[in-house]
């Protein structure tokens, strides 16, 4: 009697075991609709992002910063970094100049926001800014 009693509570304890296991390891699952408008958001992202490399792969540009010691890879990193408000902020920015000046525009504006990340801490890119504490 003693030895079925036994055998029973190990096998509730095992089995206890496993059943918080699987509730442990099971995820639910969700699914919804994508919206159109989320879609295209992330399609103009992506397209933003094209356009802002393909403006700063000129040469006058690349050139630009390098003499300010900033790499192209760098800014390759931070463009992909960028959030879509500061995605749109650039772009906007890049659309009101005019083409000539656009690429030094952007590349001032570039250069101005890699130095506030820097300040705040976030990048470290320009090696003469000391990181706010």
């Amino acid at each position: 009697m003693a030895r079925t009693t036994l055998k029973r509570s190990t096998t509730a304890i095992v089995m206890s075991g496993f059943m918080v296991w699987t509730g442990v390891m099971a995820t639910t699952a969700s699914a919804s609709v994508i919206g159109t408008d989320h879609m295209v958001a992330e399609y103009a992202v992506k397209e933003h992002r094209a356009e802002m490399k393909a403006a700063l792969s000129q040469d006058n540009v690349r050139e630009r910063l390098v003499e300010l010691g900033v790499s192209p890879a760098d800014v390759e990193a931070r463009i992909d970094a960028l959030t879509p408000a500061e995605l749109a902020m650039l772009q906007e920015k890049m659309d009101q100049l005019p083409a000539g000046a656009g690429a030094v525009g952007l590349l001032a504006l570039l250069v101005l926001i890699f130095f506030i990340t820097d300040i705040l801490g976030i990048t470290d890119i320009f090696p003469f800014v000391n990181a706010a504490n």
